[in-house]
């Protein structure tokens, strides 16, 4: 599961041991979305 730090904007693809951001230092992390867009019915 691929990370990103709100602070720089890097992507952080493996996290075990650390929670913050390896290049800045900010503890600020969120998920990154996948791309597949998502099907919605209208009925």
């Amino acid at each position: 599961m691929a990370y990103v730090c709100l602070n720089c904007g890097k992507e952080i693809e493996d996290i075990k041991y650390f929670i913050s951001c390896v290049n800045c230092g900010s503890r600020i992390l969120v998920k990154r979305r996948s791309n597949l867009a998502k099907e919605v019915s209208t009925d």
